[in-house]
């Protein structure tokens, strides 16, 4: 482990290859390691419950008993109220555990776009907190992006898309929970190199990077590890 570690907890790898290309194109001058619960902690799986129970843990205590940990950051979906989740249940049970290790957590505001960032009465490492995908509305990464695609093409490709997803009948075998990530994964194979990343994508223009919500996003990203 290194003497001085800038962390960025996600639920998946598909999450960190995205985000470590987000990273690499702000050109950021610190180096943050985008982790996922299984890689930070040794654990057999990763996903949200692993990052909130296992991982989050972890690194608060190796915050307050270790003080190496600088900066540290969390990502997670907020998924579906159909699902039992959605924004403000997410939220909570993420600050729910910054709350038990002394971190001030504010009432929920009417609206929050910008992302939140918890600061400690004992002056530990502020932990930052994004919600995919605004912070304020239910759903995940995949609806941030495509609802920020960066020009006519794209939006065509995705209506197609959506038709053919539409089409499917009963070869359908996904839930609706996981409509988005089927509509970006339709969307990426039909670009110039079919199948290609979302991160990929998001360094070639796919997604349109300047957009209110992106920015608002990597802004908050840059505020917690400037």
């Amino acid at each position: 482990m290194s003497a001085e570690q800038r962390i960025l907890l996600v639920e998946g790898q598909d999450d960190r290859d995205f985000f470590q290309k987000v990273i690499c194109q702000l050109k950021l001058s610190v180096n943050i390691e985008p982790e996922t619960p299984k890689d930070f902690c040794q654990t057999e799986s990763d996903g949200i419950d692993v990052l909130r129970t296992r991982a989050l843990p972890i690194a608060l205590k190796r915050i307050q008993e270790e003080g190496r940990i600088t900066r540290i950051a969390v990502i997670a979906d907020a998924d579906a109220q159909e699902q039992g989740y959605g924004f403000a249940k997410r939220r909570e049970q993420i600050t729910s555990v910054l709350r038990d290790y002394g971190y001030d957590i504010p009432q929920l505001p009417e609206k929050i776009v910008k992302g939140e960032i918890f600061t400690h009465p004992d002056e530990y490492t502020p932990v930052g907190l994004w919600i995919m995908p605004t912070h304020r509305d239910d759903g995940m990464l995949e609806d941030l992006l495509l609802g920020n695609l960066n020009n006519t093409t794209q939006q065509s490709l995705l209506a197609k898309a959506d038709e053919a997803i539409s089409g499917l009948g009963e070869l359908r075998t996904f839930k609706d929970t996981h409509l988005s990530k089927a509509r970006l994964s339709t969307l990426l194979a039909w670009q110039k190199k079919p199948g290609t990343s979302a991160g990929k994508a998001y360094q070639a223009g796919v997604f349109a990077n300047e957009s209110a919500a992106l920015s608002a996003f990597t802004h908050w990203l840059q505020q917690v590890f400037q």
